[in-house]
């Protein structure tokens, strides 16, 4: 999930564009990664001493690793750990837009430096799916902690973006949330959460992003029908929140109940109360998720 943050944080920092960013997110999955990034990320070179490297390999037939290694920037063994890393989801992002030339490796350096400093991670905080670190990175991107019910809106969407990397795919970015009392769409489900306490919960987007977003889910099974399409978004945001309801019981004791999912076409919905909209770009269109407690 820090991949997709962090293409949030460069979006918003405005390093990239919405469209380069999309435009990365669908060709990461072809990046081959490269031992500059690599060294980069890992502390063991600077972007300019990356650039020396680069600039000589035109005129020295030598691999990266072997020539940094003759320039004294690396050791043999730091090639050798370097080699059999394995690449992490941000790393082939930054990677792909240093390739199109969007970033140059300089860039690269210290946004994710500063990123990290900011939210006081390190790389087995990014590398790992600890729910406690997923929260800060959700946390501090939405300032959830001046909202009531901050913890709640912090647990349920930590709890959504793991389900959409899950079960839709992971080539998304979060824009930034606003607050909002109606939603106007051409397409929308709903469910509500009654009990301990009441909340809202909604997907709302345009009918070719909705048909992608329920193709995605039902993959193989994918039938080309509005009635399927609503059955099928409607079992994620089902299925999102009777996860969010078991964790809540386990976790917290707290018992919530689902209602029937509801379903409108090309209506402005009052909500009758102030919720987040918080806008998902994924590389098919932007989706919308509506949340309330």
């Amino acid at each position: 999930m820090f991949s997709q943050f962090f293409g949030g944080y460069l979006l918003n920092s405005e390093l990239v564009t919405k469209e380069q960013l999309t435009k990365a997110l669908d060709e990461k999955k072809n990046t081959r990664m490269r031992l500059g990034v690599l060294a980069i990320n890992e502390g063991l070179m600077t972007a300019e001493q990356v650039e020396h490297v680069n600039v000589t390999q035109q005129t020295v037939d030598k691999l990266f690793g072997d020539l940094a290694v003759d320039l004294g920037y690396l050791k043999p063994s730091d090639v050798d750990d370097l080699l059999h890393k394995q690449p992490t989801d941000y790393l082939l992002l930054g990677q792909t837009l240093v390739n199109s030339g969007v970033l140059s490796n300089a860039d690269f350096e210290k946004a994710i430096n500063e990123y990290k400093k900011k939210l006081a991670l390190n790389d087995d905080d990014i590398s790992g799916d600890q729910s406690e670190k997923l929260s800060v990175l959700v946390n501090e991107f939405y300032h959830f902690n001046t909202a009531e019910n901050a913890k709640l809106y912090t647990n349920y969407t930590t709890l959504l973006f793991k389900s959409l990397i899950r079960f839709i795919g992971d080539d998304f970015t979060p824009l930034e949330a606003s607050v909002t009392r109606s939603i106007a769409a051409e397409r929308t489900v709903r469910q509500d959460i009654t009990g301990a306490y009441s909340g809202v919960t909604m997907i709302a987007c345009g009918k070719a992003e909705y048909s992608m977003f329920s193709k995605r889910f039902a993959k193989e099974a994918y039938i080309a029908a509005e009635e399927f399409d609503d059955a099928s978004s409607g079992e994620f945001l089902n299925v999102c929140n009777g996860l969010y309801a078991v964790n809540e019981s386990n976790e917290f004791g707290t018992e919530i109940s689902l209602t029937p999912l509801t379903f409108t076409k090309g209506e402005t919905l009052e909500l009758g109360r102030e919720c987040f909209s918080i806008p998902v770009q994924f590389t098919f269109g932007e989706v919308e998720f509506v949340i309330s407690f």
